[in-house]
Order: structure tokens, then sequence, then C-alpha cells
């Protein structure tokens, strides 16, 4: 085949995959020694990120890959599991160290023990995330994704034109999202719903379901993120929506971590050890839901719906080359 030729044919979906997989291999290899070393925290959160966004990627693109086992998305949260630990911990010590000093003297003893438990706590987490980079599964798990790399192996679908297989694939993951039923869930309003208790409750009651709403979000972004090039301006604008509900229900989430692991520390009179703190949870809380409610609302119109999906199989631009 001439240079030619090459420079014409279309792009495909392997065309984006390869250098995406490629990409988050180089970063796990570049961080693990700073993991191991545990010197600088900030490397557990990049390692942990980068194996999110592969285990996404495998995910996202299981119609197209012909992948290793030992390289499959369970193997892959399976990893993520055991940083998330540590990483959950950094996070909970992170957040000590900000309220500590604006505490009142009583309360700072009390979470000054809850911080002291969270230190003994990852000291046991991080030895286990070193005995793991250690271990003949996380080795295979390197070594799959290096062959792989090396004669990467795809499905017939991998070779088709990126615009006869793209919107499909996009789409799947947007209709899905869009039918989470965290859209729909409101505060009582008949017992104040724009007051701190009501947001607290809904989130009480339907924890779960925001943050499983917040992982979709987050699949779904990881995915976008890859084809900007392939679509509008206006795609951005969407994909922007997701990072701020990511970051919103991530802020949930970490707060329900907080409460957790002090309700586990102090017992269950926590709430009257550190009132300050949970009157700040419950701030925080209202806070994210007061941003959040006009992008849900956004969501639930038919026509915003309809212009995101419209945008996915219609707009996508083909005039691009591998």
């Amino acid at each position: 085949m001439s240079q030619q030729d090459c420079a014409t044919e279309p792009a495909t979906l392997a065309d984006y995959i390869y250098p995406a997989i490629q990409k988050q291999y180089v970063r796990i290899l570049t961080l693990e020694a700073d993991v191991l070393k545990d010197d600088d925290r900030e490397a557990v959160h990049q390692m942990r990120v980068s194996l999110r966004r592969l285990r996404s990627q495998v995910q996202a693109f299981g119609a197209i890959l012909d992948i290793p086992k030992v390289m499959g998305a369970p193997q892959i949260g399976k990893i993520a599991r055991v940083l998330g630990k540590v990483r959950d911990l950094d996070v909970l010590h992170q957040t000590c160290k900000q309220h500590l000093k604006s505490l009142p003297e009583s309360e700072q003893i009390q979470l000054e023990k809850v911080d002291s438990t969270i230190a003994k706590r990852r000291r046991k987490e991080i030895t286990k995330v070193k005995l793991m980079l250690n271990e003949c599964d996380y080795q295979y798990f390197k070594l799959g994704i290096n062959n792989w790399l090396n004669s990467p192996q795809y499905l017939p679908t991998g070779r088709v034109a990126i615009e006869s297989i793209l919107p499909e694939l996009l789409l799947s993951v947007v209709s899905n999202l869009l039918l989470n039923p965290g859209w729909w869930i409101d505060p009582d309003l008949e017992s104040g719903g724009d007051s701190e208790l009501a947001i607290a409750q809904v989130l009480l009651v339907h924890g779960d379901t925001f943050h499983y709403l917040r992982k979709q979000i987050k699949a779904t972004r990881y995915l976008m993120e890859l084809f900007p090039d392939r679509y509008p301006a206006r795609y951005n604008d969407f994909l922007q929506d997701f990072k701020q509900i990511h970051q919103l229900f991530g802020d949930v989430q970490d707060n329900r971590v907080f409460d957790k692991f002090i309700r586990k520390s102090l017992g269950k009179r926590a709430p009257t050890k550190l009132p300050t703190i949970y009157d700040r949870i419950a701030r925080s809380n209202y806070l994210n839901w007061d941003n959040w409610q006009p992008i849900q609302q956004k969501y639930r119109d038919s026509n915003t719906k309809q212009e995101l999906l419209s945008l996915l199989i219609r707009d996508i631009i083909h005039n691009l080359h591998g």
C-alpha cells in the first residue's frame, strides 16, 4: 500500500483506543515507583485515576477489543480498589487538617482521635498496596498490557471507519446514563425542600443512587474525552456539564465517607461530639445540591436530551483521516 493510500484511510476506533490504553499504561508504570516510595501521596491518586480510566476504556470498547483476561476490567478494578482504600484515607486526613484549626478545642480533641485512627489505618493499607505491586497478579497484568500493545488484537468492529460505529458506541453509554433515576430524585418539598435537613435526608435515602450516577458520569466523561475532534464545539459543552456533576457528587461522596469514618471511630454519638463538623458537612451537601439542581433540571428537559443524542449520531465529523 502506498504512503498516499495510508494517508487517506479513514480513522477507526482502533486508532483512538490504542493510544488511549498506551497513555494510561505508561502513566501507571511511571507512577509505580513513587507509590512504592510513598513520598508523594498524590502518586497513589494519579495511579488510581489512570487505572480507572483504563478500566472505563476496556469496558466501553469491549465490542472491539480482543484482550487477555489479565488486563480485563475485573482485574483492573481489583488493583484500583486496593489503591482506592489508601486514597480515601488520604482524603480523610486532608479533610481533618482543613477543619482542625478552626474548631473549638473540645472538637479538635475528638477530630485528632479520628485523624490518629486514619493514620493507623493508612499504614496498614499502604503496606497492602506495596505487597500487591510485587505480586504475580499485578506483574501478569502489566505483562498482558505490554504484550497487547506490542501486538494489538481487535474484533472486526475495531477496523470499521469510525463514523460508522462511534455514534452507536456513545449513544449506548449516554442513553444508559440518562436513564439513571438520580435525575428525577427531589427532596420532599412538603417538609421543607429548601432546608439543609431535607437535602441531608434525600442524600441519606438515595446516596447509593447518586453514587452510581457519579460512576456513570465518570465513565461517560472518560469515554467522551477521547473524541472531541469528532464533534462540533457543542460537544464540549455537554462534556463540561458531566465534569461538573462528577465534581459535585465527588464532594458529596467524600462527605459520606467522612461521616462513616467518624461514626466508626467515635461511635453513635459522633454528631454530638463534633457538631461543627456535622454542620459543615450538611452545609457542603446543601451547596452542592444547590449547584446540582439547574443541571438536573437541564437534563430532565426533553429538548436537552434530544439535542445531545442527535449531536452524537448526526453531527459526527467525517472528514478526518488516521
